[in-house]
């Protein structure tokens, strides 16, 4: 890999040997399962777990220590420690040539191929714990480490939650000079907003205090696109009930989040993934042979028929949630729109 990288044909190389990576990995770990001696596993079990273990800890605090003599600190130390911690492949070329060469007896080096088996079976799990355990931790410390900013000016446009949606909303009013100020509980999604100079600010837009501020009294809009179901109700339940003169555009998880919102005063609400969604059945539609103007008209179609059932659909989702049961006027609606 080293020799080809310095050719001046790596690319066309590359992209000849990429077909047969899956191939080669897959013949890997098929020869590491075939070398696995189930005598031995069933045998010392106890052993080989224990020294898996110690593999992996012992190699994990050698190099987080590493990491902090290099710079390596928070989540991107554990990151290299927790990548880094198992015992390598290349294991096994060493074992094999050790036992090869008389270095060690057959005995104690199908153990130890056991042994780096064993860890790199454990890796998935060491990026599962990073990914649900330390990483959620640094997230909340940094955020909880900072304070709400303080607001200094107020527009008639309010965008609470930032995220993947509410970026797309700001970055629409930004470009069309809409006055805005944006408020989310993400710090990296406020500098994000920052550099591209739209006025964000750290905070929990569902405190009445920092919606005070932000002017909720005087707003023309406010764009609930925080990325929590509950929250999200309730701070449109609480806008619509002290300030009903604020227009709520909420955006919803699914069409039961949708209805929830509605019940709770929402003027407008939108699906995060509903006109995609339709947006892409029309490319299906065409890809499929059917001509593009007929797709749009029946993509219009689609979204019309189930606009004109909307609030039906609507009071039967109530007729659920009252009587804590399915409703079967529910389910003849969803057949008429089909």
């Amino acid at each position: 890999g080293v020799v080809l990288a310095n050719s001046e044909f790596r690319h066309e190389l590359v992209a000849n040997i990429e077909p047969f990576k899956g191939l080669l990995l897959g013949l890997f770990f098929i020869t590491v399962g075939a070398g696995i001696n189930f005598e031995v596993l069933a045998a010392q079990w106890g052993t080989v777990i224990t020294l898996a273990l110690a593999v992996i800890l012992i190699k994990a605090a050698i190099l987080l220590l590493l990491a902090l003599l290099f710079g390596l600190r928070g989540r991107d130390g554990w990151l290299f420690t927790l990548g880094l911690a198992q015992a390598g492949e290349f294991g096994f070329v060493l074992l094999t040539y050790s036992m090869q060469n008389s270095v060690i007896p057959a005995d104690i080096a199908q153990l130890l191929g056991l042994v780096v088996a064993l860890s790199m079976f454990l890796t998935p799990l060491l990026f599962i714990a990073y990914d649900r355990l330390i990483l959620p931790r640094y997230r909340e410390a940094r955020n909880e480490q900072r304070e709400a900013d303080v607001i200094e000016e107020q527009a008639p446009v309010i965008v609470a939650g930032v995220g993947r949606f509410g970026q797309i909303v700001c970055r629409l009013l930004r470009a069309n000079k809409i006055p805005i100020v944006a408020l989310d509980l993400a710090l990296d999604q406020i500098e994000n907003l920052r550099r591209i100079n739209i006025k964000s600010y750290f905070g929990d837009a569902s405190h009445t205090g920092l919606l005070e501020t932000a002017g909720i009294a005087h707003a023309r809009l406010l764009v609930v696109a925080i990325d929590d179901r509950d929250r999200a109700v309730a701070l449109v339940r609480h806008v619509k009930q002290h300030y009903p003169g604020v227009w709520l555009l909420a955006r919803a998880f699914d069409r039961g989040h949708g209805y929830e919102l509605r019940q709770a005063g929402a003027d407008d609400v939108v699906s995060e993934t509903y006109h995609s969604a339709v947006e892409l059945g029309g490319h299906a539609l065409t890809a499929f042979g059917v001509h593009p103007l007929r797709s749009r008209q029946m993509t219009w179609a689609f979204i019309n028929n189930e606009k004109s059932h909307e609030d039906e659909l609507f009071d039967a989702w109530k007729e659920i949630e009252e009587g804590i049961r399915f409703s079967p006027r529910y389910g003849e609606l969803f057949m008429k729109l089909e």
